[in-house]
């Protein structure tokens, strides 16, 4: 048996994308859910066994879409499906959206045009008067910090984009700006035996922008029903030279800096056992409704073939 469960639990045993792992889930449906329809079959009758069934079935289905849905004593909401078929399975997950100060976006949050109420993550979990290696310990200011951390990642997608090759996509004026910013290479940076006045030594690194997040810069607040952060961000120049030992150095160049926001869209992890829910329920009253129509037609046949029949008498002529 143990050997078994170790083949039925290794991932090599089954691929996803085999046949056999498309066909377990309605082979499991049609061995123990026909095995019950078929003992219902032979007590009712095809048809009534099968209102019979979509009644118990559908009910139960109902009942375990309200605990996905709202959850149970003590758990949290949205613990069944998260997601429809087809979909991936982020898709109604809690998402941090960046945006600039004064765009259209910002525009529903009133602490972008303001810039105050925000504060860093211990001050907003409460553990603001504790040293910091004392409140990272704590299990819910772990959690912003992480969630904050996502935050700061988007906000360098935003203020930094790339496209699939790597290479920044700045923009013309933008870029302009940047590499006037960035300088030329300093021919100093060379190694020992390179005369610097016959070469330039250093050259761009490879990718030469890149974009960070100034450190402890991202603070955050509840703003309009949503968490809001907000980071301070630098695009950076990436000069390379080497070292007497031939090592690479990086000699970096902030040619840019820029606040920007970002708010976390709560999404809707309910709404796919909300869907399950209701059609469950839409679909438990319509098999309830067929079989008392089973059931009144049973009750009147029933009372049909009860009824006394009038037999006739033949009267004879005389006594």
């Amino acid at each position: 048996m143990t050997d078994l469960l170790i083949l039925a639990t290794e991932d090599h045993f089954v691929p996803a994308d085999h046949i056999a792992a498309d066909l377990s889930v309605p082979l499991g449906i049609l061995v123990f859910c026909g095995s019950c329809y078929l003992l219902l079959w032979a007590i009712y009758g095809a048809k009534k066994a099968a209102a019979v069934y979509s009644v118990a079935w559908f009910g139960f289905t109902m009942v375990l879409g309200v605990f996905w849905w709202f959850g149970a004593p003590g758990t949290v909401v949205a613990t069944g499906l998260r997601s429809f078929p087809g979909q991936a399975t982020d898709t109604y997950n809690p998402k941090w959206f960046a945006m600039e100060p004064g765009s259209e976006r910002a525009a529903f949050f009133p602490s972008t045009q303001s810039g105050e109420g925000f504060v860093n993550a211990a001050e907003y979990v409460g553990k603001g008067d504790l040293p910091r290696e004392e409140w990272q310990d704590d299990l819910k200011a772990a959690s912003i910090v992480g969630d904050l951390d996502t935050a700061a990642s988007r906000m360098v997608e935003l203020f930094l984009p790339v496209d699939d090759g790597g290479t920044a996509q700045l923009g013309a004026a933008r870029r302009t700006a940047a590499l006037e910013a960035a300088g030329d290479p300093q021919p100093q940076a060379c190694p020992a035996d390179v005369d610097p006045s016959t070469i330039d030594c250093e050259k761009r690194a490879s990718p030469f922008f890149t974009a960070r997040v100034v450190p402890d810069s991202v603070i955050v607040q509840d703003d309009a029903g949503h968490r809001v952060a907000q980071g301070t961000l630098e695009l950076v120049a990436n000069w390379q030279s080497t070292n007497e030992n031939g090592a690479p150095v990086i000699r970096e160049v902030v040619v840019e800096t820029q606040t920007l926001y970002a708010f976390k869209d709560p999404g809707a992890l309910w709404w796919p056992s909300a869907v399950w829910t209701v059609g469950s329920l839409i679909l438990f009253a319509l098999s309830l409704f067929w079989l008392d129509r089973i059931e009144q037609r049973e009750k009147q046949q029933q009372s049909e073939a009860e009824e006394p029949m009038d037999i006739p008498v033949t009267v004879g002529a005389g006594v």
